[in-house]
């Protein structure tokens, strides 16, 4: 059992470690979190902050940077890190629920996933997340308090997580584990609870920030207007973005029925009900699929055995069959990241990024774009924040003509989508015209580049 997981665990994070020393472009997430984390550890003198965001990340993040490490390089490695953990875990459960060669199959699937492989090198919420609701699976069986602190970590990580609640309830009552099912509340309980409570005495409820996240992610234009996609749109994802042996999962499926077990519940669940969730919900995002990937690829592994032993269980027919699996997983995974990660920097765009670490700016600098917290430790006011619309516009107009003495910079590029007009509001767009003629008014432009359709502007309080 040791041997073909040290191998898989080898080769996912060799291949990553290839490439997490190279060039990496910083997504509009990670420089939240690392804002956040910065915001959190110098007592809000640095970074910026977002009440919609999970914290675990951020205080992660927030305490690489507190002890002299890069963030970003070293968000990376932890998130490399994390996903060892998610192929190994994916093995044992694997093996638990259905055997040993399903779970070389799952585990080698997960470790080439090209969507896990892409997130691997910037730091976001998914992996974290993934990691900790697949340990909080394989601790309820002997260790359910444990269970539920780590799926406690899990939510806090990623909200959605919480989904999974319902999988290790329906669980525990079926089979009637009752003291289990008080030790895993509590388990639960001892992370989630002191964060609503922080939430209520912040933000006057203790669910003020599920519920404004929820109310962001239905106004964000990404979801609903840019990046919009059908109901089917994971079933796509699973056979052309991840690989085409996601098809096994059909005969995995058929394979699960005809050897059903009630052991095997709290892996339909698991499967199942995220899945159903992410469906419904109007916005999808490939990102989210990782929240049961590590289950497809079990049934994946499934349907493949089954092949095998219809295949009469030849020990050179499961060998070649590895291999050729391994080959199509590696293709698909290296055309997805050559076709979605840049490979060179956009030079403007970094220059722009890092200009506040050249130049400081003295008063407070309102930005369009949080990456800009990932190259400076100046503390960063949100002009796009929750959602650029009209209404945050002229907020943010009427504080200029109130407060102008107090704004020392004022950064915006309408390449990142912070200041994208929602397309129903047609006044958005005068306004944001009216506000950047009243920037060139009364501040001195200081950075001014086009890059293709997008421009990227700086304004400095006049001198």
């Amino acid at each position: 059992m040791k041997k073909p997981l040290l191998v898989i665990l080898a080769l996912a994070i060799v291949l990553r470690l290839v490439f997490a020393f190279t060039y990496h472009e910083v997504w509009w997430d990670s420089g939240v979190y690392i804002g956040m984390g910065k915001f959190l550890f110098s007592y809000g003198a640095n970074g910026l902050w977002e009440h919609i965001r999970p914290p675990l990340l951020p205080l992660a993040l927030g305490i690489l940077w507190w002890i002299g490490l890069d963030p970003l390089l070293f968000g990376r490695l932890l998130e490399i890190a994390f996903f060892g953990g998610i192929v190994g875990l994916t093995f044992l459960l694997a093996k638990e629920w259905f055997g040993e060669k399903e779970a070389i199959w799952s585990s080698l699937i997960v470790a080439l996933s090209p969507i896990f492989f892409y997130l691997s090198f910037h730091p976001y919420t998914e992996i974290p997340s993934v990691f900790f609701i697949l340990l909080s699976l394989w601790l309820l069986k002997k260790h359910s308090g444990w269970a539920g602190l780590s799926l406690g970590l899990a939510v806090l990580s990623k909200f959605p997580a919480g989904i999974f609640v319902l999988p290790f309830a329906i669980v525990l009552i079926y089979a009637r584990r009752w003291k289990d099912a008080l030790l895993w509340a509590i388990g639960f309980a001892v992370p989630v609870v002191p964060y609503v409570v922080a939430s209520f005495f912040a933000y006057g409820s203790p669910f003020a920030t599920l519920v404004a996240a929820q109310n962001a992610i239905s106004g964000a234009l990404g979801c609903n207007v840019i990046r919009y996609h059908a109901w089917w749109y994971y079933f796509w994802v699973l056979v052309s973005s991840e690989t085409v042996l996601y098809l096994f999962a059909i005969p995995g499926i058929v394979r699960l029925y005809k050897t059903w077990t009630s052991k095997k519940l709290l892996f339909v669940l698991s499967f199942a009900i995220p899945f159903l969730y992410l469906v419904q919900m109007h916005c999808r995002d490939y990102r989210y699929a990782t929240l049961f990937i590590p289950f497809v690829a079990m049934l994946v592994g499934s349907g493949l055995v089954w092949l095998y032993e219809f295949a009469g269980k030849s020990r050179r027919f499961w060998c070649c069959s590895l291999a050729i699996g391994t080959l199509i997983l590696l293709s698909f995974c290296m055309v997805f990241y050559a076709f979605n990660e840049p490979q060179a920097p956009n030079l403007i765009e970094e220059e722009y990024f890092s200009f506040l670490a050249q130049h400081p700016a003295k008063g407070e600098v309102w930005v369009s774009n949080p990456i800009i917290a990932a190259y400076t430790d100046q503390r960063l006011e949100k002009m796009y924040y929750p959602i650029y619309n009209e209404r945050v516009l002229v907020e943010f107009s009427t504080y200029l003509e109130e407060h102008e003495d107090k704004v020392g910079a004022v950064l915006l590029e309408n390449c990142g989508g912070g200041i994208i007009c929602p397309p129903d509001e047609p006044g958005c767009v005068t306004k944001t015209e009216e506000l950047i003629a009243h920037l060139n008014t009364n501040f001195t432009k200081v950075f001014d580049r086009q890059y293709g359709r997008c421009w990227y502007k700086i304004w400095q309080k006049s001198t």
